[in-house]
């Protein structure tokens, strides 16, 4: 059995050795972090386990989170980013996804998501498009639909990010969303210098790597050109982007 992987919390820049608040990982270059971390939940999303509903801050190794396709799951690791946004790192500014806004009243409550992080879309759209009715694509793609947009109000984030054993579908203010995939399509975009100093700085997320029973993507990833044209083709035929009923 996989042993569980501790909680971490990054710093985005030069944290303090021994200080209570960082594990044995510092001065980590926060562009270099959200080029593989991108899966990332803002403070505060509430998140749907055994439990009950739980911010998503206070979840711990080994709490069992509610997903679409393999029912409860253990969380394997968490770790979270405090980031102060400034006009020099406008592209980490959350995304905004206001209640209702993707459809059939989800999400729940609005819903502040890192730009990268991947949101479900279940729709005819979808599967004229790609032959599948469910796929995910990235939030920053969906901008411009009623109701979500770049958080250009927010000062500071607190970013959260959660490991499942495979990739998954988990609930977050009730919308499905993904959970971080570490797999090999996760690293295409990344150097090798790149993906080399991430795993010297998260040995964790190697061992985890190297026993996930499962690596692909659990639906399919659009990439950006056309998950914008999947947004556009829904705005243009006022169709919401997620419907039970197809």
């Amino acid at each position: 059995m996989a042993k569980p992987i501790r909680s971490v919390f990054v710093a985005p820049e030069a944290a303090v050795p021994g200080d209570s608040r960082t594990s044995h990982i510092w001065d980590l270059p926060i562009d270099r972090l959200n080029d593989i971390l991108i899966a990332c939940f803002a403070e505060g999303t509430m998140i749907e386990t055994t439990a009950g509903l739980r911010r998503v801050e206070a979840l711990r190794v080994g709490d069992r989170l509610l997903t679409q396709d393999h029912g409860p799951q253990p969380l394997r690791w968490t770790g979270s980013q405090r980031i102060e946004l400034t006009d020099l790192n406008d592209h980490l500014r959350p995304i905004l996804i206001s209640a209702g806004a993707l459809g059939e009243e989800l999400p729940q409550a609005d819903l502040r998501v890192s730009p990268q992080h991947r949101v479900l879309v279940r729709s005819a759209v979808a599967r004229r498009m790609f032959g599948t009715e469910e796929v995910l694509v990235a939030a920053k793609h969906l901008v411009g639909l009623p109701g979500i947009s770049v958080d250009q109000t927010s000062r500071r984030i607190v970013y959260v990010h959660l490991l499942l054993d495979r990739h998954e579908i988990v609930f977050s203010n009730g919308a499905p969303t993904e959970s971080l995939f570490t797999g090999p399509m996760a690293l295409k975009s990344v150097s090798e210098a790149a993906r080399a100093e991430i795993f010297e700085l998260f040995p964790e997320l190697i061992e985890i790597g190297e026993e996930m029973e499962a690596r692909e993507p659990i639906r399919l990833l659009v990439p950006g050109r056309r998950g914008r044209q999947l947004a556009e083709r829904h705005r243009n035929n006022r169709q919401p982007i997620y419907q039970t009923a197809l």
